[in-house]
């Protein structure tokens, strides 16, 4: 075997560089990508709402006569009309006379007198 001389060979190392040039290409274009997409996802859902509700976006619950929103009380409770207070309301139809329809005649009365009617075969 013959031995050949070992030779060195000189190394000489890369320089270092950041591609400082490349990252800021890279960074501006990722920008303009998502200024662009986020231009035409916008677009894209203004012409959808306006193509599934053309009238508007619908009335706030509670604006359109709605007095609740979902099982929330949206009366002033002086206002509302539950418990006792309805109650003596309708106690106090029940036992009146009054028009329910004044053109065509037609009236209320009493329950009691009205139960009584009935009971002797009278009908309206």
């Amino acid at each position: 075997m013959s031995e050949q001389p070992h030779t060195l060979h000189a190394v000489r190392a890369e320089p270092d560089r950041i591609a400082t040039g490349r990252i800021v290409l890279v960074g501006v274009a990722s920008l303009v990508l998502f200024f662009l997409a986020s231009v035409a996802s916008t677009m894209t859902l203004r012409a959808r709402r306006a193509e599934l509700n053309p009238d508007g976006p619908p009335a706030l619950p509670g604006e359109a006569g709605k007095a609740k929103i979902g099982i929330v009380e949206q009366q002033l409770f002086e206002n509302v009309r539950t418990g006792t207070r309805w109650r003596e309301e309708e106690l106090r139809y029940l036992s009146t006379y009054g028009w329910v329809d004044r053109k065509a005649g037609v009236i209320h009365v009493p329950v009691e007198l009205g139960i009584e009617r009935v009971l002797r075969g009278e009908r309206p």
